[in-house]
């Protein structure tokens, strides 16, 4: 399976291959310091299952000044299009791939659990399962 992503002004195009390695939202307080954001809805992906297909020279990429974290963006349109972490996953924002595919995320990529839920700024009410720590840790109890 592939998905393909763009960003704003369509000069980077980037295809997504093979299965993500979690589908969920992301609790975390790296991502939020990164990110600017209370909660991430993402897609993780292997480095080797992300690939640039048009405008790698206008990829512009931040570096944390503490964290092990990049943000990789289009310096024509500022539109984020990944970031890394510390395992090198390329995370990929839900929303981007929605917008790239006609505003539909495919179902296969949406959300399955929360995770590093102790870390949340903001409650959320849904049935999803909301782990401790990591997507594999202890499940949050209410």
């Amino acid at each position: 399976m592939a998905y393909n992503i763009a960003c704003a002004c369509q000069s980077v195009c980037i295809t997504l291959h093979d299965k993500p390695i979690v589908h969920a939202f992301c609790h975390c307080t790296d991502c939020r310091d990164l990110l600017a954001t209370p909660y991430h809805s993402v897609t993780a992906w292997k480095e080797d299952s992300v690939s640039v297909d048009k405008g790698q020279e206008i990829i512009a990429v931040y570096q944390h000044p503490v964290l092990k974290m990049q943000k990789h963006f289009c310096s024509a349109c500022g539109e984020v299009l990944f970031n890394t972490n510390g395992m090198n996953w390329r995370v990929v924002s839900q929303l981007l791939i929605a917008k790239s595919n006609n505003g539909v995320l495919p179902k296969e990529l949406r959300s399955n659990k929360h995770f590093f839920y102790e870390q949340r700024v903001i409650d959320l009410k849904d049935p999803l399962p909301k782990y401790l720590r990591g997507v594999d840790g202890p499940l949050y109890e209410d």
